[in-house]
Parts: structure tokens; C-alpha cells; sequence
């Protein structure tokens, strides 16, 4: 046999689906090992099934040990079917290569963390001095002191199921499966994709009306993130972290955000300074993305005549055109609502519980119910937070906050 199953499913070529039947019979472990290397590798693919019916019917009353754990943690062993262990393998293969095959920029904009408790708590220290300029001699050197800023980042937990039922298997439509696991690929990614988008926008906490959910949390309380009163949501932003009548046409509204995040301040007082270049991204929505593209292309200030632009491609404050982010989520949020800054020294991304995949076999009580051979689920936790207010800058078209419908 060959090291690896393939097309074991197809009558043209590769091991027979009684070989395959024997194997997980006869050898249930190394049909397991098997099963996972050629679904992990690529080699094994749920687009090589042909006839699902026949492979239901040569696994279905196979049983094999699996192992998964329990409620308290602990891993436990159980006895299912080969039908969906095998099914499941590669559906969860196809959920993983959709994933990357998925566009998304949430990566980008955010520090990750794994953490299992439901409330974390971000303590950020932030030193303080007493701005003594000169130590004079057999004087005391004056200690640091530290104020302790907490933040809290909650948790949400998402998912979908897909089922598999008997009547599917017997018509044998393995092509509307497919597409099922399909859509909820795409489904569940741009769920998260689009919940990390919300928060880095706050789009609730700091829309028109604000509200739950709030990505900044400060002492356990939902605060409105982007605001231009001055010293909101606290006195380390002067002006606030939004900016009004600040519509993107050019690059003088890029200096306008700069030169607001270089106004903010540490708990001395004292400017922090704008971040580096390579470490600034624009995030904006699709119909900014082509407006903004050519300011940081264009080597000359447009209509002036051969003034080079501080933010074309020779400029000193000039962003590389892969760090200007955009994705059509943030259309449907704002059409004109773009953000400057720094955001992974600001937002967190907390995974209660990564990607989960679990596939269940028919059980007798759910196949008198509603003929379910097997069930697929993803599940997930995850949620944003803002550790601080100094490091992102919202620019609005006018002066209402994006709705937040």
C-alpha cells in the first residue's frame, strides 16, 4: 500500500474502498494516521470523493478509537464511526486552504494573544517622574514612580454547524457539499474578519449613538475611543484621536492626521512622537484606496510644479504603498471613514478558544429525528481590544461618526 491513501474513494485508480474498509477495520490506528497525513498534506482532498454513498457504505458500521477531550480538559477516548472521521479530516483540510485563500487584513492591525479566561486584564505601566533636570551631589536620585492603566478584553464566542444528511449520501450530492463547506468557510472567516474591522473602527463604542460593544475598556468600562473633544477619553490625546471635516483629497489631510498623533502624550505630559514609518498603516475603505494610492506614488505634489511630495515614494514621511490596508468590510462601515497610526501597539486580538473542529457520526436518536448522518461544526472565541487611545487617529469626511447600524 502506498504511504499515503489517495483517491481511495475513485474506482480509477489508488486503494479500493474494500482495501480502505480492511484498513480501518483490521489496522484502525495507522487508518487514522493515514487519514490526517494525506488530508494535512494536500494529497487527500474531500474534491476526490466521488461517491460518497459507497464510501458511507463500506465505513459507516466501522468503528475506531478517537481521543478529544472532555469539559474539564482532560483527553478521553471514544468509539465512532469511520464515516465521519475520515469526512472530517477533510473538511476541516478544506476549511484550513480556504482560509488562506480567504483575502483579509486583521492580521495586520492587531497583536495577537491566547488567553482562556473570559475577562482579561491588560495592565499597561506607564512610568512618571518628577522632571528633576539635575541630580546634585550627595543628593538622592529621584525614583520612578509607576501609574498602573488597566483594560479589559471580554470574549465572544461564534460558530456554525453543517450536516450531513441521509438523503444526501443516497443521492449522492457530493458536489453540494462541497459547496456547503464552501460557504461556511468563507462565512465564518469573514466573521472574524469583520468583528476585528468593527473594533479597530469602534464602530459601535464611538458611532453615532455609542453603545455595546466597546473596544476600549478602561477599568472595565465601555468608553467611546475616537473623539475630537479635546483630552478624550482621556488627557493623553490633547485634541482627541478623531478628526473632523478631515475627507481625504490629498496629502495635506495625511500631514493633518500625523501631525494629530504626534501631539499626543505619555503621563509626563511629554509628546510621544508619531511612529515610525514602518511601522504607520492607513487603513481605509475601497473607495479611498486608489485616491490615497496615488498620493503615496506620485513622486511631485499634484499641481505644483516640481514641489516633491513629503509622502511620495522620496518624501520623508512616506508610507510603502503594502502598508496602506483596505477591504471592502470597511465600506460597508464607512465609505469615507479612513484611520492613520500605529495599530498593533494598540489593539489586541485575545483567542479565547482558536478554531475548533469537531465532526460527529450518526447517532440513533438523530438519525430517527431528521435522517443526520454526520454534523461538521466550527466554533470560535475571540474578541478585540484597545490597550491605549494614543497610537490611531479616525478621520471623518464631516462631523458625524460613522453609523452604527
Amino acid at each position: 500500500m502506498e504511504n499515503l491513501i489517495r483517491s481511495t474513494i475513485q474506482t480509477q485508480r489508488g486503494v479500493s474502498l474494500y482495501d480502505l474498509r480492511s484498513l480501518a477495520q483490521n489496522e484502525p490506528g495507522e487508518f487514522m494516521r493515514k487519514i490526517e497525513e494525506g488530508a494535512q498534506s494536500g494529497q487527500l482532498k474531500l474534491t476526490d470523493i466521488r461517491d460518497i454513498k459507497a464510501l458511507w457504505q463500506a465505513l459507516a458500521d466501522v468503528n475506531v478509537e478517537v481521543t478529544m477531550p472532555d469539559l474539564s480538559g482532560a483527553m478521553r477516548t471514544i468509539t465512532t464511526s469511520a464515516f465521519p472521521i475520515m469526512t472530517g479530516n477533510l473538511v476541516i483540510a478544506m476549511i484550513n486552504k480556504g482560509y488562506n485563500e480567504i483575502p483579509k487584513i486583521g492580521q495586520e492591525l492587531v497583536m495577537e494573544i491566547d488567553d482562556p479566561k473570559k475577562v482579561t486584564t491588560i495592565a499597561g505601566m506607564s512610568t512618571t517622574d518628577s522632571k528633576k533636570d539635575e541630580v546634585k551631589e550627595k543628593e538622592d536620585f529621584p525614583e520612578i514612580s509607576a501609574s498602573e492603566e488597566k483594560v479589559e478584553i471580554r470574549h465572544r464566542k461564534n460558530g456554525r454547524k453543517l450536516t450531513l444528511t441521509a438523503e444526501t449520501i443516497q443521492e449522492n450530492e457530493i458536489a453540494n457539499f462541497i459547496l456547503m463547506v464552501n460557504d461556511l468557510t468563507k462565512f465564518v472567516y469573514r466573521r472574524v474578519e469583520r468583528l476585528t474591522l468593527e473594533r479597530i473602527t469602534d464602530h459601535y463604542g464611538s458611532g453615532t449613538s455609542p453603545k455595546e460593544p466597546y473596544v476600549y475598556r478602561p477599568n472595565g468600562v465601555g468608553t467611546a475611543l475616537y473623539s475630537a473633544t479635546a483630552n478624550t477619553p482621556g488627557a493623553r490625546a490633547p485634541l482627541g484621536a478623531r478628526i473632523e471635516n478631515n475627507q481625504y483629497k490629498d496629502e495635506t489631510d495625511l500631514e493633518n492626521a500625523r501631525m494629530r498623533l504626534s501631539g499626543m502624550k505619555d503621563d509626563n505630559g511629554e509628546r510621544i512622537g508619531a511612529p515610525d514609518r514602518s511601522q504607520t498603516i492607513i487603513l481605509c475603505p475601497n473607495a479611498l484606496v486608489g485616491k490615497i494610492s496615488k498620493t503615496l506614488n506620485s513622486q511631485y505634489v499634484p499641481g505644483v510644479r516640481n514641489e516633491v511630495s513629503n509622502w511620495g515614494p522620496e518624501g520623508r514621511f512616506h508610507i510603502p504603498v503594502e502598508r496602506l490596508l483596505s477591504s471592502p468590510l470597511m465600506d460597508d462601515l464607512s465609505s469615507t471613514a479612513w484611520y492613520y497610526g500605529d495599530p498593533k501597539s494598540q489593539f489586541i486580538r485575545k483567542w479565547k478558544m482558536r478554531f475548533e473542529y469537531v465532526s460527529l457520526g450518526m447517532t440513533t436518536q438523530a438519525y430517527l429525528n431528521a435522517q443526520i448522518a454526520a454534523q461538521y461544526r466550527i466554533a470560535y472565541d475571540v474578541e478585540v481590544g484597545a490597550r491605549n487611545y494614543v497610537s490611531m487617529i479616525q478621520n471623518l469626511a464631516a462631523t458625524t461618526a460613522p453609523v452604527d447600524e
